[in-house]
């Protein structure tokens, strides 16, 4: 979805994608890649289901409490 230090030469995905992922496909859909608490709501409200985090998880000072802050999304 946006620049990832986890997956540096990946191109980001525009929103558009989920939302024809979700259409065309009719399963759920995970987004991936750069995923943060800033830029969350947006990939929700754009149809992703799922969201795969990593740096924005485990790079804060209480994971558990950021992992609460997601969650709290849904």
């Amino acid at each position: 979805m946006f620049p990832s230090v986890t997956k540096p030469n990946a191109p980001p995905a525009p929103f558009a994608l989920i939302t024809r992922a979700r259409r065309e496909l009719g399963l759920p859909v995970a987004a991936i890649g750069g995923i943060t608490l800033a830029n969350a709501a947006q990939v929700l409200a754009a149809g992703a289901d799922l969201l795969a985090v990593v740096s924005d998880l485990f790079g804060a000072d209480d994971p558990a409490a950021r992992a609460a802050a997601y969650r709290a999304l849904f």
